[in-house]
């Protein structure tokens, strides 16, 4: 193409010159006579605004020189799939194009900055929005974000959204479901390593702790959550699943969904939003809520998440953590047998997946807390999954099925390996440089504050409440009666005690679980069962 406008230019002048035009008069001899003075000559003033503006020119123009010409065809092309809301070629583009020119040439350094490439794209902004997307999360991923990458990254979010839910109507830009996901679970990872980041007091430079104070809005976790609740209202997408649930015809759920909620985009991102929630709740720590928002999507092979596998895994990790930390284990591990059952079944296809080295890192989390769930409340399970899981991590599973307090380091092991990293919602008092200082001289290694170890001792204490059951369960089994005497003489405690530790046993056996068959309804729904084929009475 450059080649062709060369031709143009080259013809244009030709044509020029054969009109009756003397070259040495039209062009002149400037600077070449002897009366050129420089007295004469006004220097032009430029100002320094200017002068930067003149810098950044001419940096973008040899940043844009320095563009492959196969990767400046890519973007061109990528433009105008685009344009044309052409899926099938998005869909090349965004999963195979933009993969394989990262590997090849910015595998370690960034991409083009979007005002470089924007000659390409006729500076549409709505594409450069999208291509700052891709560009931020291939920081994010590959190299180490800086702080102006991360308050950037959120500006670029805050106008994607802006652009989606503010315009006069549905905007009518069409995007694959997979890339739809990967927006709203980009946007709360860049989310959570931010307030990761945050809440490192010590680390940050004099300029980190100044743009802090300033920017205390930037990744607030009203702005994310106001984000997620507001694509789940604009798209109605609640009422899009009771009226698809109660079998209403397309009229009628067109009518009930609105004028935003028929489009997919806005229905995909409204669906990935209420995963997305799931999502932040758990990090949050609010494990209730996290479970209430997502009481509309049905944990099965025919719920819209299994057309995105990344999304399908990640729903049933959130959910069966959430079970953990409510202490429904057996609700927790039909969850992750549901879900690892799946995973094998489709390792093939998952091989071919880009996102294959996630969605195998998080199974293998999944079985770290199958074993975990497993250790608490044994259970008849499905064999595949739990032989996998004694491969991976038998020697901590045998500590744990075992008891006692030699087992709580196992159960801290795995917990800390396969739970979400979780999040202070309140950032540091960033704006109070007293507070700061404060905080900086007093900051230590104390995990206590962590959100993470806080977590962790929660779950911990209710482990270590029931480090018994496994020793007397054991002894329990070999006798049809017992007295308590001589129990307690087995385990060298006293009678007041072992039947407090048989009261325990007895509370361990039974937990609150979803009754089977039951899908539809609230995932926190469920009735208190026996978890346990042991059963026993303690006579007065």
């Amino acid at each position: 193409m450059a080649q062709h406008m060369a031709q143009q230019r080259r013809a244009i002048w030709e044509t020029e010159l054969d009109e009756d035009v003397d070259p040495h008069l039209a062009i002149g001899n400037y600077g070449q006579s002897g009366h050129f003075e420089d007295a004469h000559i006004q220097q032009p003033q430029i100002d320094e605004a200017t002068l930067t503006a003149i810098q950044q020119h001419m940096a973008q123009q040899a940043a844009f020189a320095q563009i492959p010409d196969v990767v400046k065809g890519f973007i061109v092309h990528f433009h105008q799939a685009v344009l044309e809301n052409n899926l099938a070629e998005i869909t090349v583009a965004y999963e195979s194009g933009w993969n394989k020119y990262t590997e090849k040439f910015y595998s370690r350094t960034e991409w083009p900055e979007a005002e470089v490439i924007a000659p390409l794209v006729n500076d549409d902004p709505i594409f450069l929005i999208l291509y700052r997307e891709l560009y931020y999360r291939h920081v994010y991923s590959r190299l180490q974000p800086n702080i102006d990458d991360r308050f950037h990254s959120y500006e670029n979010s805050c106008e994607l959204f802006n652009y989606l839910l503010n315009s006069e109507g549905p905007v009518k830009l069409e995007l694959p479901e997979q890339w739809l996901w990967d927006i709203i679970d980009e946007f709360i990872y860049q989310f959570q390593v931010f307030c990761t980041w945050r809440s490192k007091v010590k680390s940050k430079t004099e300029d980190e702790l100044m743009m802090l104070a300033e920017g205390s809005q930037i990744w607030s976790s009203y702005s994310v959550l106001n984000v997620l609740y507001s694509l789940i209202q604009k798209s109605r997408i609640n009422e899009y699943i009771h009226a698809q649930q109660a079998g209403k015809t397309a009229e009628e759920i067109a009518e009930i969904v609105g004028e935003y909620g028929q489009r997919p985009l806005y229905r995909n991102l409204g669906y990935f939003s209420l995963i997305g929630l799931l999502r932040v709740h758990t990090l949050l720590g609010d494990f209730t809520l996290a479970l209430k928002v997502v009481e509309n999507v049905e944990l099965n092979q025919k719920s819209p998440f299994t057309r995105v596998t990344a999304c399908h895994v990640a729903t049933y990790y959130y959910v069966g953590f959430c079970y953990i930390m409510l202490r429904r284990y057996p609700d927790a591990i039909r969850t992750f047998v549901n879900i690892l059952n799946f995973i094998m079944r489709m390792r093939q296809y998952h091989t071919r997946s880009y996102q294959y080295d996630q969605i195998s890192k998080t199974a293998d989390r999944m079985y770290a807390l199958f074993a975990v769930c497993n250790a608490l409340s044994p259970s008849r399970l499905d064999d595949n999954v739990a032989n996998t899981s004694k491969e991976r991590y038998g020697e901590q599973f045998a500590k744990m099925a075992r008891g006692s307090p030699e087992s709580i380091p196992a159960f801290e092991e795995l917990f800390l390996y396969a739970c979400p990293k979780f999040i202070t919602a309140n950032p540091p008092p960033y704006d109070d440089s007293d507070a700061i200082e404060q905080l900086t001289s007093n900051e230590s290694g104390n995990d206590a504050v962590d959100p993470t170890h806080r977590h962790l001792n929660l779950f911990l204490a209710d482990v270590a409440a029931q480090t018994s059951v496994p020793t007397l369960r054991s002894f329990l089994r070999l006798y049809t009666s017992l007295g308590a005497p001589k129990l307690a003489n087995f385990l060298d405690v006293d009678e007041e005690e072992i039947v407090q530790e048989m009261m325990l046993l007895k509370q361990a056996s039974k937990s609150v679980s979803k009754v089977p068959g039951s899908e539809r309804g609230s995932h926190l729904d469920g009735e208190t069962i026996a978890t346990s084929d042991l059963n026993f009475v303690i006579a007065e």
